[in-house]
């Protein structure tokens, strides 16, 4: 069985090496992306199972990004996983068209059990 791609992109580097090793841990694909506008081309080209992206960034935002892709007839299906440490951050990227969403600081067994039932769930409807 393959294993399932993950792509994680935050522009703070010290929690994207964070996200890439707990990715790893799970035994999915991790790519990074600290470029939020190299997100979307990105996606095109390596068609993840997951995307775990932060709220707030320079340049696209995670909420224009998600909104982006939830118009795309070929990603609209993407789950996404957001993080934000904002108040209204859970708010925000629900509305914008997030599957879930998990406040920073975050714990690695939340993302680790996000990644666990999202494969799970691909596994069942392949």
């Amino acid at each position: 069985m393959d294993a399932k791609k993950v792509i994680v992109c935050d522009d703070d580097r010290h929690i994207l090496e964070v996200l890439k090793l707990i990715v790893e841990f799970s035994g999915a694909e991790v790519l990074v992306e600290d470029d939020s506008a190299k997100l979307f081309g990105r996606l095109n080209e390596d068609r993840p199972d997951l995307l775990i992206i932060d709220l707030w960034m320079p340049n696209l935002s995670g909420q224009e990004i998600i909104s982006k892709i939830r118009m795309d007839d070929k990603m609209k299906n993407m789950y996404i996983l957001c993080l934000s440490a904002s108040d209204d951050g859970e708010e925000v990227a629900m509305r914008a068209g997030a599957n879930q969403f998990l406040p920073k600081p975050f714990e690695m067994t939340d993302i680790l059990q996000i990644i666990e039932n999202n494969c799970r769930n691909i596994r069942a409807s392949a």
